[in-house]
């Protein structure tokens, strides 16, 4: 049985607001531009990849936000990185009659994009902060375990070994994303094929990213 505490459902919740913007336009599919097409697969494809990671987080769940603790940092990064999602899922407007300037509908993405790596790589480092913090000579946020005799998560003297790999997998992806932002920047005049190229590039690194995260998580 999944496990779930309030800032968890809290992000869950936000993440249903994301599908539900995502959704609303995919209905619109057969009337948008190719490259209009590409920015909802980027955006599907970066939110189910972020869920994916995210739900593995489901049963890792245990570390409370408190006043100025480490895992309140990362509960508002968690809401840092949906906030920017709903902002990529609502690029594309609504009522297609204003038209669709590609070429503004690509940067704006891959700026929002370069944001979310950043998110993703300060993520990372608190994660290898969060590992190092001792007290009473243990860690302090070790791994917790499920105690069904309490209900509820109970940390362990165990060692969260820190995510070198994870970070520099991460750093080398918000690289590549930002050269792709770089080559249409300012990008509002791109032609439609440009555009276009510059989101499947996204699409595809988004991609590996997230398959390179997993293989980490899963064989290292």
């Amino acid at each position: 049985m999944i496990k779930l505490d309030w800032p968890l459902t809290f992000t869950i919740i936000l993440f249903g607001f994301v599908i539900r913007e995502l959704f609303l336009r995919l209905q619109s599919w057969g009337s948008l531009a190719a490259a209009a097409k590409w920015q909802l697969i980027v955006g599907m494809v970066l939110v189910l990849g972020s869920w994916i990671g995210f739900s593995g987080s489901l049963n890792r769940s245990g570390y409370q936000p408190k006043v100025f603790n480490l895992p309140l940092l990362r509960f508002v990064l968690d809401q840092g990185m949906v906030i920017v999602y709903f902002r990529i899922a609502v690029l594309i407007p609504m009522d297609l009659k204003t038209g669709i300037n590609v070429g503004a509908l690509a940067n704006d993405t891959m700026m929002a994009l370069v944001v979310v790596f950043v998110l993703y790589w300060i993520w990372d480092l608190l994660g290898i902060w969060m590992a190092s913090v001792t007290r009473n000579g243990g860690p302090k946020y070790g791994k917790t375990t499920w105690d069904s005799k309490k209900n509820m998560d109970v940390w362990t003297n165990e060692r969260i070994a820190p995510n070198w790999p994870g970070l520099v997998i991460t750093f080398v992806a918000f690289g590549l994303m930002v050269l792709i932002a770089a080559v249409i920047y300012p990008g509002r005049n791109l032609d439609e094929q440009s555009a276009e190229r510059a989101l499947m590039a996204a699409t595809v690194l988004l991609v590996i990213y997230r398959f390179a995260k997993e293989v980490r998580t899963s064989w290292m």
